[in-house]
């Protein structure tokens, strides 16, 4: 964006701005401006969590139906596999649910 044709006998401030020079015309000084765009470029962030599936592991021993959770993690603060005790509906009760790939 580009300001110009400022008569130098008015009082202006002056934003940031990248280049700006002076033009001496037949009507006065003149001040010209480029104006930088003053708005941060912000960067895409990285995804810390991801989205993981719980399988009992006691129904499978057992050779029934596995119940199925999904739910999130954080993969920087926990690397290992995720242990939830989460309830089955076939074999209803709470049995430990290991995160699966």
């Amino acid at each position: 964006m580009q300001y110009s044709c400022y008569p130098a006998s008015k009082q202006i401030q002056i934003p940031k701005v990248s280049f700006w020079f002076c033009k001496i015309t037949s009507e006065g000084l003149y001040l010209q401006l480029s104006i930088i765009n003053q708005t941060k470029a912000t960067m895409a962030k990285k995804e810390n969590r991801i989205i993981i599936t719980l399988e009992c592991t006691e129904a499978r021993k057992e050779g029934l139906t596995p119940s199925r959770y999904t739910t999130t993690k954080n993969k920087k603060n926990n690397t290992e596999r995720l242990i939830l005790n989460k309830y089955n509906p076939y074999l209803k009760r709470h049995t430990p649910h290991k995160e699966i790939k």
